[in-house]
């Protein structure tokens, strides 16, 4: 919902005051109120920058070593070291001991 809405159901409310508080306007600032609190859930939260990217840099991390652990469940006897070394050599266009089958799709 826009502000300019917002605003509008905030006059109407302004305006209920001037009428005697009998049931009919009770339920109408009622259904104000409650259209107000839908919008107030509606307005996203927005995180500070700081955080927006160290949450970007967390979840980068987590599908890399997901990657990783992957590759090393295929390769049992090699440690999780000598995957990440390898895995930057061949981001350097060097040969590696490991096939690129298993770097394409590693699920076993």
């Amino acid at each position: 919902m826009t502000p300019e809405e917002k605003k509008k159901l905030l006059e109407q409310l302004k305006a209920l005051k001037l009428f005697p508080n009998n049931r009919l306007v009770k339920e109408l600032r009622k259904q104000v109120l409650v259209k107000l609190g839908r919008i107030e859930k509606k307005i996203p939260f927005v995180l500070p920058p700081e955080e927006n990217s160290n949450l970007a840099r967390s979840s980068k991390l987590k599908k890399y070593h997901r990657y990783l652990r992957m590759i090393r469940d295929t390769f049992p006897n090699l440690d999780y070291k000598t995957i990440r070394k390898q895995f930057s050599q061949r981001k350097q266009g060097k040969d590696v001991s490991i096939p690129d089958v298993v770097w394409q799709n590693p699920s076993p």
